[in-house]
């Protein structure tokens, strides 16, 4: 069934669709209803990956990739691998494997227009999920590709995503989504070594958070565990 465009145009030429009847806001308001984030949130960003960080994309069997072409206009890829795919080459540097699909190549016709990427990993059973955001080029460098196989076949081609931001985002939304519901590998447990995400990440990251927290770092585990309890909604 082919669908008729019959909507209305407005006087630029774009056609009117139901984001009409809605108004946007300016950052102001945002702030006004969210407020602004604490410093140690601020703080917690990185130029590199911690050990944490690189041990999180490690074992993560699942991520996304957005990328913008040079109009901004925007794709989002998910991409999904046996864990270890995305190989740490250092703690500026990351690798990621391309394998057969439908050719339509939309995160490469992105990145050979516009270097910019953001990645989102997840490792099943954890809550909270590691961000990446950075450069990357294309590259078919055949000892890169064999380092990069799976299942006896080397990568098809490989992103090399050169690190700018760091930085991890809690679990709300991993727990009102119920995504994980249990994984048979116990990679959460190979990530956590028997502890909780919150308690790792403010141990690499005590330095900087101790400057914005004082006394109140070592509450901050729990802070985030009563966050999950009791700030979902």
């Amino acid at each position: 069934m082919t669908l008729t465009d019959t909507r209305p145009v407005h006087t630029d030429g774009r056609r009117r669709t139901a984001a009409d009847a809605y108004r946007p806001v300016d950052r102001e308001r945002v702030r006004q209803i969210i407020g602004e984030p604490p410093q140690f949130i601020v703080d917690k960003k990185a130029d590199h990956l911690g050990e944490l960080a690189m041990r999180f994309i490690a074992h993560s069997t699942f991520f996304l990739m957005a990328t913008a072409d040079d109009t901004g206009q925007i794709d989002n890829s998910p991409k999904g691998d046996p864990p270890g795919s995305v190989r740490v080459l250092d703690p500026w540097t990351l690798a990621v494997p391309d394998r057969p699909g439908n050719k339509l190549a939309d995160t490469f016709e992105n990145i050979l227009r516009n270097p910019a990427v953001g990645m989102a990993f997840f490792v099943p059973g954890v809550r909270e999920t590691v961000r990446v955001n950075g450069e990357a080029f294309v590259t078919d460098d055949p000892e890169l590709l064999d380092m990069l196989a799976a299942e006896g076949k080397p990568a098809v081609l490989a992103t090399v995503v050169r690190v700018r931001e760091v930085f991890s985002q809690c679990g709300k939304a991993v727990i009102r989504a119920k995504l994980w519901e249990g994984d048979q590998r116990s990679l959460a447990d190979a990530v956590l070594l028997g502890g909780e995400f919150g308690t790792l990440a403010v141990t690499e990251q005590a330095g900087k958070m101790n400057a914005a927290l004082g006394d109140q770092l070592d509450g901050l585990g729990g802070l985030l565990e009563h966050e999950y309890r009791h700030g979902l909604y």
